[in-house]
């Protein structure tokens, strides 16, 4: 149980936050209160405070979202009859719901949910406005003023349409574009006129969060027992939280409500023998790990990822990139230029790297953060929710191993700017995202996606080397350049990916990218050697403006299979070059000699070459792309 108590901590430290929304990708979020769950609304319906009726209103998507006071039945309801307070489903606040077309199965709900409003509403917990919402709901008539508001449709019955009817003339309505399992399914919540324009609308009202936990307190009778989270003697819970990952979710990580099947039976008599959690510690933790996945998560498919710190929430994300990690972008224009005076920008981005993250660390450190937490989330059935990874860590190790591994996996990586569209280098990290779709292709499915990000979790938070797996994989891609034709994915930025995991399975070797001229590794030299027959046929070609495909780029696959022989092969169809281009050529012929020379007969076999061989390919085509002297030097005798 440690997960609840991590995130029952943050849910302390985040008292501030309840009831306070944010956004993030166009949804608003919270975290919520104790005994309130957080429902999508389709109708508003705003009463006078004299109970009555004033006007309605078809909410928004992007408005819906609406804190609802809840008992723990109306918050894991299936099948029956188990009403939210205040706001909920016109099947609970329409006493006239059958009347207009509503199904008769569901004639208690509202009797139900009546009966709950009213012992709030004269309790002393109460307030005007739940009077108020109260008296307006008694009157049963809410379906008929939606009627006459002409937010509800009906036919010459006087029922209600639940769907549209494509016969009828005329616009859609907007109720029907904003619900998904008919009008009569519609969520519905209420407002109060206000008395001041300060004043909160009635589901954003902390004054009545806090009557609602109390009244609840008081009247909810619950077991009493020792809770197993917290050790304190105090109301325990056998029904725990749903809707962790999205709104639509009802996998739970605690569930214990199959008395008569296989969940508990042989070990224990009751749920409770098996475990005993406090009924404020299982909201919280939920409530928190709900908020937290929402603002900072990420997701694959059915997995979700979040990390937090327990005191301060925000930190650094595993999965982003290198230039993502940077609040300021450190790509600027003096720093590019001062990168390319060097050539590479390798030690200058690992320079700023260092700063940038140190600076983080320093101002959490301030705030007292002290341990960050990394959970991955995942379902395997629709009810059962499991955490699948769990890493409970101090913030130093924690950013002492995002350093590593930003420093440890890169390679040159290209992209392009969004707002000048222009083409950027650097040298660093490629996000998680990025290198799934490089490893297993765009097109993957997502299933597989999600377990290589759960798989380079640990090579991340906990420096762990990198499955060869993964590594064998993409360098089997990047080994077939024509399998990228007719795709949308790029062959030089899967390379470069690539070279980065293949750096971090060898980061022990030290390999750069810039080029290692005294590197004798056989695989290093056979990629440097494909690397300048690539350049150099590359810019014989696009002088004489022919697009076909290099011999290096044909014979790709095969040189890695078989160097010696395929390079015999490369060798000779360079020959017409050298022949036709003369002294142009001489620098190229002059760098391939130097290099046959450093193999020996020995290493000139046909072993197939390892991932390596990829790096000395990708070093090599940097240096000769980007040294100026290279140009001077194509006049040298061969």
């Amino acid at each position: 149980m440690s997960w609840m108590q991590q995130l029952s901590q943050v849910y302390d430290h985040n008292q501030s936050q309840v009831g306070k929304f944010e956004e993030r990708r166009k949804q608003r979020m919270t975290l919520l209160p104790v005994s309130h769950v957080m429902q999508s609304a389709q109708i508003e319906i705003l009463i006078t405070p004299e109970g009555e009726f004033s006007n309605a209103k078809v909410i928004e998507k992007e408005n819906a979202r609406t804190i609802v006071p809840a008992t723990t039945a109306s918050a894991n309801r299936s099948n029956t009859s188990a009403p939210h307070y205040m706001h909920d489903k016109l099947a609970y606040v329409a006493g006239d719901y059958v009347k207009h077309g509503g199904a008769a199965k569901h004639e208690e709900h509202y009797n139900d949910y009546s009966r709950q409003m009213k012992e709030w509403a004269q309790s002393d917990q109460t307030s005007w406005k739940i009077q108020a919402i109260y008296s307006y709901i008694s009157k049963g008539s809410v379906i008929e003023d939606l009627v006459n508001a002409k937010i509800l449709p009906v036919d010459v019955s006087n029922m209600v349409f639940d769907k549209w009817p494509s016969r009828e003339k005329g616009e859609k309505p907007d109720i029907y574009k904003v619900v998904t399992n008919g009008a009569l399914s519609a969520f519905v919540r209420f407002d109060v006129m206000h008395e001041s324009p300060d004043e909160p609308v009635v589901w954003e009202d902390s004054g009545l969060f806090d009557s609602f936990i109390r009244f609840l307190e008081k009247t909810n009778e619950q077991t009493k027992g020792y809770c197993y989270v917290t050790g304190n003697y105090t109301t325990l819970t056998t029904q725990h939280g749903s809707r962790i990952r999205n709104a639509g979710d009802m996998a739970k990580l605690i569930s214990a409500n199959d008395s008569s099947g296989y969940t508990y039976r042989g070990r224990f008599a009751n749920p409770t023998e098996a475990v005993q959690i406090g009924y404020d510690v299982s909201q919280q933790a939920h409530h928190a790990l709900r908020w937290l996945i929402q603002r900072q998560g990420t997701y694959v498919d059915s997995r979700y990822f979040v990390t937090f710190g327990l005191e301060q929430p925000e930190v650094p994300e595993p999965f982003e990139s290198t230039a993502e990690l940077f609040e300021e972008d450190i790509f600027s224009q003096s720093l590019q230029e001062l990168g390319e005076q060097q050539v590479i920008t390798e030690d200058l981005v690992a320079e700023e790297l260092n700063k940038a993250l140190q600076g983080m660390n320093h101002t959490l450190e301030k705030e007292n953060l002290e341990n960050i937490v990394v959970i991955a989330l995942d379902a395997a059935t629709k009810g059962r929710l499991a955490v699948v990874y769990y890493q409970h860590l101090k913030v130093d190790l924690f950013y002492k191993a995002i350093l590593h591994w930003h420093t440890s996996c890169r390679w040159l990586q290209i992209y392009q700017e969004e707002e000048t569209n222009k083409i950027k280098s650097y040298v660093g990290t490629p996000s998680t995202y990025r290198m799934a779709e490089a490893v297993y292709g765009s097109k993957a499915d997502s299933r597989i996606k999600k377990e290589l990000y759960t798989r380079l979790l640990p090579c991340i938070i906990e420096q762990k080397p990198i499955p060869k797996d993964i590594v064998q994989i993409i360098f089997n891609r990047v080994k077939n350049p024509f399998s990228f034709n007719n795709s949308n994915e790029s062959w030089g930025s899967t390379l470069n990916i690539a070279c980065a995991l293949i750096n971090k399975q060898y980061e022990r070797e030290g390999y750069t990218v810039a080029l290692q001229e005294n590197n004798s590794s056989r695989d290093y030299l056979f990629g440097r050697l494909l690397g300048i027959a690539e350049v150099m046929e590359r810019r014989i070609l696009k002088e004489r403006q022919d697009n076909r495909a290099t011999n290096a780029t044909r014979y790709f696959n095969a040189f890695s299979q078989h160097p010696a022989r395929t390079w015999l092969v490369i060798r000779k169809q360079l020959t017409p070059y050298f022949e036709r281009s003369g002294n142009s050529t001489g620098f190229y012929a002059m760098l391939l000699q130097k290099i046959e020379d450093r193999i020996t007969v020995e290493k000139m076999t046909n072993e197939p070459l390892s991932p390596v061989f990829l790096l000395g390919y990708s070093s090599q085509i940097q240096d000769l792309y980007t040294k100026k002297e290279e140009n001077k030097n194509d006049v040298i005798e061969a």
